[in-house]
C-alpha cells in the first residue's frame, strides 16, 4: 500500500487523512484479531491457524483489486490485517517451540526480518502499478499469497506449537499485565512501530514532494520506489545487528540507545526536504536503518521474559498494542499533514515526522525501566 498510495490518492481523490486510513487500517485489523488468534495457539496447533489465515490474505488482495472507491477498500485492507494476525506471531511461536536462549533470539530475529523482506519487495508493486495499473499489482499479490499458502501447506511442521495440559482462558491478560518487564517491552514495541511509520508508510509520498516537478519522470519515480524498498529491506540488517548487540550488551542499553538515535534521525527527518534531492535520498536510507533497529531485539526480549504458561497471551497482547500504534501513527501522520497545509508544505512534513520522534522518546523511557539482566543467552 505505501508504494501504491500516490496512485490511490490521485485515482480516488483522497485527502491525506483518508490516505492515512487506507494505509493504516491493516494495522487496525491486525490489532483486533491478533489477541484471540495468537491466544488460541495455547489450545490449537499454530499450523491450522496459519494456513487458514494465509488463504484469507490471498482473498483480501483479490477483493481489494475489485474495489472501485474508498468505501469497500478499507474493509479488504482490514481483512488483510486479520490474516497477518493469524500468520505472523503464530508462525513465530511454531518455530520457537522447545527452543530457548540465544538460539531462540536468533530464530526470532531471522523470522521477524522475513516480514521486513516482504515489505521491501512489495515496493516493486508500485512499479507494476505504474506499468499495468494498481489492480494488476494487487492480483499478482493475491497470486503470490496463494503460492505462499501452498508452500506453508507443504513445508510447515504438522506438530503442535505448544498445547498446554491445562490451557488458560483465551482473554485472561492479568498475569501478562502483572509482569513489569513485559509491560515495558509492549510500550517499547508500540513506540518502535509508531516511530518508523513516516519512513515506512509515507516515504514514497514524501520523496515525491521533495522531487517536485521531476517526480513524474519515469527514472525519478522508479528511484523513489527503489528507495522505499531499500529502506524497508534495511530493516533486516538493522534488526539482526540490533539483536546481536542486545545479546552482547543487554536489552536496556541497546534498546534505549537505538530509541534516542531514532528520535533524532526520524523525528527531525522532515527538515531534510530543504536539502538537495540526492542528499534526501541518502539520508532517508540512513534514517530508515536506524529507526528499525529495535524490532527483533524487543520481540526476542518479550519471548525471554514471558511466563511460558502465558506465552501465547503475552505475544498476542504485545502484537496487538504494537500494531495499534502502527495504525494510530499512520493515521495521525496523515491528519497532521492535512492540519498543517498538506503534502506541499514543508512545515506539515516537519511536524508529522516530529510525531514519530516523540514516539521514539516514549520508547526510550520504557526501555530504561528494564532490568540489566535481560540477555538472550
Amino acid at each position: 500500500m505505501p508504494a501504491l498510495l500516490p496512485q490511490f490518492i490521485e485515482a480516488w481523490t483522497l485527502t491525506n487523512t483518508q490516505a492515512g486510513w487506507l494505509a493504516g487500517i491493516i494495522s487496525a485489523g491486525y490489532m483486533l484479531a491478533v489477541i484471540p488468534l495468537v491466544s488460541l495457539t495455547d489450545r490449537w496447533p499454530a499450523r491450522q491457524i496459519y494456513l487458514a489465515s494465509s488463504a484469507l490474505s490471498a482473498l483480501s488482495c483479490f477483493g481489494m483489486a475489485l474495489s472501485n472507491s474508498l468505501f469497500p477498500a478499507p474493509g479488504f485492507r482490514a481483512l488483510a490485517g486479520t490474516a497477518v494476525a493469524g500468520m505472523y506471531m503464530p508462525g513465530l511461536r511454531a518455530l520457537t517451540h522447545n527452543v530457548e536462549g540465544a538460539t531462540r533470539a536468533r530464530i526470532a530475529a531471522w523470522y521477524t526480518s522475513s516480514f521486513t523482506v516482504g515489505a521491501s519487495l512489495s515496493f516493486l508493486f508500485g512499479r507494476i502499478g505504474m506499468l499495468l495499473g494498481w489492480r494488476s499489482a494487487l492480483v499478482i499479490a493475491g497470486i503470490l499469497g496463494a503460492a505462499g499458502l501452498l508452500t506453508a501447506w507443504a513445508a510447515l511442521p504438522g506438530g503442535d506449537s505448544r498445547r498446554e495440559e491445562e490451557p488458560q482462558p483465551v482473554l485472561d491478560f492479568r498475569p501478562v499485565l502483572a509482569n513489569r518487564d513485559v509491560l515495558a517491552l509492549i510500550v517499547g514495541y508500540a513506540a518502535a512501530i509508531w516511530g518508523c511509520v513516516g519512513l515506512r508508510q509515507w516515504i514514497v509520498v514524501f520523496l515525491t514532494f521533495c522531487a517536485g516537478d521531476q517526480a513524474d519522470v519515469a527514472a525519478q519515480s522508479w528511484m523513489i520506489l527503489v528507495t522505499g524498498a531499500v529502506i524497508n529491506f534495511l530493516g533486516v540488517a538493522a534488526g539482526l545487528i540490533g539483536n546481536e548487540l542486545t545479546i552482547r550488551y543487554g536489552l536496556r542499553i541497546i534498546g534505549t540507545l537505538v530509541f534516542v538515535l531514532s528520535a533524532f534521525a526520524g523525528g527531525l527527518f522532515g527538515f531534510t526536504a530543504m536539502l538537495p534531492y540526492i542528499a534526501v535520498l541518502g539520508l532517508s536510507v540512513v534514517a530508515g536503518f536506524i529507526v528499525q533497529g529495535n524490532f527483533s531485539n524487543l520481540t526476542s526480549g518479550v519471548l525471554a521474559v514471558a511466563d511460558p504458561q502465558y506465552r501465547g497471551a503475552t505475544i498476542g497482547l504485545y502484537s496487538c498494542i504494537g500494531f495499534a500504534a502502527g495504525f494510530l501513527g499512520t493515521l495521525l501522520f496523515g491528519v497532521t499533514l492535512d492540519q498543517f497545509g498538506g503534502t506541499s508544505k514543508l512545515a506539515a512534513w516537519v511536524v508529522s515526522f516530529g510525531t514519530c520522534g516523540l514516539a521514539c522518546l516514549a520508547g526510550a523511557a520504557a526501555t530504561m525501566f528494564l532490568p540489566r539482566d535481560i540477555w538472550h543467552r
